[in-house]
């Protein structure tokens, strides 16, 4: 541990030092050399790479973090790779013994990555594909992550506490997260979840799961053509085939409660009949209704270029600072946007959209809430996958097509005009109940008690009120009823 220890440190301590240095000159607005800033990016990216695959994940995880990270760095940063050279096989071979026994024979190594390989194996007489982890590969993460902790403290000489804090808690949830991604029992209830939520998705196929222990997940095999394949591209047009893919993961995101979070290349293929494939659901994800409500109104917002409304989502998804001034954050967002105006939307390139995202997250008081990050990633990898198939492929345009597909903006304006609706309601219905209840004091201190009787009529009907608008949510009749319940104490008066 000290060994390791002290390699960490003094291998990340220049690094680290070097990205204070142009934090703190982006956040004072003072120019900074763009080849100066690339180069020590390249320089902290290799340096993570030489540290070995928690550090390596731990950088594929800093890409989507704008609000810790600069352009310059999520950009280097993006080029992560998750190959690595595979592990001895006599090694990999007894965990699966380990874990299965002798009932799979394995044929030959399909891939092999930071946190586990992948072989072609035989099963019960059919041709399987086997996932196994990594030699020692937990015992690996698990020191590099208990020195990274122990380092942690030292931070606070370096940058300011709200910082520190925000690395404290990015790490706790990449702790959390590794340690999910290497069991694969968590990857089979992913992928068995999407495959019945896509059941009915035209054209996809995703295996079957045979069988899944912590460290070894045994799968139908499915033979494809990695997307980005010459091959691939002749059974599919590129472009048709970029916005298949684009279509698919974001329908999933949007639509489902589950999502495969690492559209990269070689998780996605064609097969002979033209078929989207899925491999690999080890990055996966659930949202709950809100929050995917929330993303479609942000992710219509952002098309649109509305500030006002981004700013008002942002907020509602817990990704703006409690100090933050969120009038001045708006006009901030529309500073920024105004440097695209007059360039029609569908010819905007998401390299500018993610620039823009990057420099708000970096620059302003915004935060990224911990169940945004996949998402957030997601969308980044896809979009870099869409281009690699198609190299003209357009984000924005392919946004605004599947957004007009799906009937989002619409869907965005009902919510809209629903929230408002509800809102006034709430107000009125607070005065109504504060009303009624001055009336009922004012009878209790008069001492007239048929009045008392009286006055619990129109609280009937109110109460009769809310219970309609909530079933119905129709605005007329509960006015109506509203006017029939204050009329009743009102006429009261008169007659006394």
């Amino acid at each position: 541990m000290i060994k390791r220890l002290l390699k960490v440190f003094f291998k990340l301590t220049p690094r680290v030092l070097a990205y204070r240095e142009f934090r703190n000159r982006i956040l004072k607005e003072i120019p900074i050399d763009k080849k100066e800033i690339a180069e020590e990016a390249k320089k902290f990216v290799d340096t993570l790479i030489e540290l070995g695959p928690t550090f390596i994940k731990f950088g594929q995880i800093l890409s989507v973090r704008p609000d810790i990270m600069p352009e310059a760095y999520i950009k280097e940063l993006a080029r992560l790779q998750d190959e690595v050279p595979p592990a001895p096989f006599n090694q990999v071979s007894k965990i699966i013994e380990e874990e299965l026994g002798n009932s799979i024979k394995i044929l030959k190594e399909i891939s092999s990555a930071s946190l586990g390989q992948v072989y072609l194996g035989e099963y019960d007489g059919k041709i399987v594909a086997i996932k196994v982890n990594r030699p020692r590969i937990k015992e690996i993460v698990n020191e590099d992550i208990q020195v990274v902790k122990k380092l942690l403290p030292l931070l606070r000489f370096v940058f300011d506490e709200s910082f520190t804090e925000i690395i404290k808690v990015f790490l706790e949830e990449f702790s959390r997260r590794i340690f999910e991604e290497m069991d694969y029992t968590k990857e089979a209830l992913y992928l068995n979840k999407i495959k019945e939520e896509l059941s009915d998705y035209p054209s996809l196929r995703i295996p079957s799961i045979i069988k899944a222990t912590k460290r070894v997940l045994v799968m139908e095999y499915i033979k494809g053509y990695k997307v980005t394949s010459e091959e691939a591209k002749k059974i599919v047009d590129n472009r048709i085939l970029a916005y298949r893919v684009f279509r698919l993961f974001m329908y999933m995101l949007l639509n489902k409660d589950y999502f495969h979070a690492d559209p990269h290349p070689g998780n996605i293929a064609v097969d002979e009949q033209g078929n989207l494939v899925l491999y690999d659901f080890g990055m996966s994800g659930k949202i709950d209704e809100k929050t995917r409500n929330l993303l479609i109104r942000a992710y219509v917002a952002m098309i649109r270029m509305d500030a006002d409304s981004l700013v008002r989502v942002l907020d509602e998804l817990g990704a703006i600072q409690p100090f933050a001034d969120r009038r001045v954050l708006a006009k901030g967002l529309k500073l920024f946007m105004q440097a695209m105006q007059g360039i029609e939307v569908s010819e905007l390139e998401l390299e500018d959209f993610m620039k823009l995202a990057d420099q708000v997250f970096f620059k302003f008081p915004l935060r990224m809430p911990s169940k945004l990050v996949l998402p957030f990633r997601m969308i980044n990898v896809l979009d870099g996958t869409c281009r690699e198939i198609d190299k003209d492929f357009d984000f924005v345009k392919s946004s605004i097509t599947f957004l007009e597909e799906e009937g989002y903006t619409t869907k965005v304006v009902i919510e809209q005009v629903r929230e408002i609706v509800d809102g006034i309601w709430n107000r009125f219905r607070s005065f109504l109940l504060s009303y009624s209840q001055q009336q009922e004091l004012i009878n209790i201190q008069s001492g007239r008690k048929g009045s008392i009787i009286t006055n619990y009529i129109p609280q009937m009907i109110l109460v009769i009120t809310i219970i309609f608008y909530a079933i119905t949510k129709d605005i007329i009749i509960t006015l109506l009823m509203v006017i029939l319940a204050l009329s009743i104490p009102l006429s009261g008066r008169k007659n006394t």
